[in-house]
């Protein structure tokens, strides 16, 4: 590259930096992993629970559900979504990304989404 040919308007500036420094202290600190680390638990054994559900892995809050055979990722997603819920697929996975600082009482309304969700003729 040759001058003038990449630039960034945004980058290394004095607010950016102090974001990026919140941004640290916050995901380094203990009682906020803490609570990822919970949430990610409730999740995994709430969807572990659900119809359809054959297996549930991941770490922390980055979750993948295998479903019974049969039931397609891609189709439950479809249905998620016309439902309110914003879900992943991974090929046949489904895949669960939340932000880490989901409240319980959003993590509790996807679930009865997804829930509810599986309970249908999908």
């Amino acid at each position: 590259m040759g001058n003038g040919m990449h630039g960034s308007t945004f980058g290394g500036n004095p607010v950016v930096a102090a974001g990026a420094s919140y941004v640290l202290d916050t995901v380094t600190d203990p009682a906020f992993l803490e609570d990822v680390r919970r949430k990610g638990e409730l999740i995994r054994a709430r969807v572990q629970a659900m119809p359809h559900v054959k297996e549930v892995r991941g770490r922390g809050m980055m979750i993948g559900v295998v479903l019974e055979d049969g039931v397609a990722a891609k189709d439950v997603a479809n249905a998620c979504l016309k439902n309110g819920l914003l879900i992943l697929t991974a090929k046949t996975l489904l895949r669960f990304l939340p932000p880490l600082t989901i409240s319980d009482a959003e993590v509790t309304g996807g679930l009865i989404i997804l829930e509810t969700t599986l309970k249908e003729d999908i």
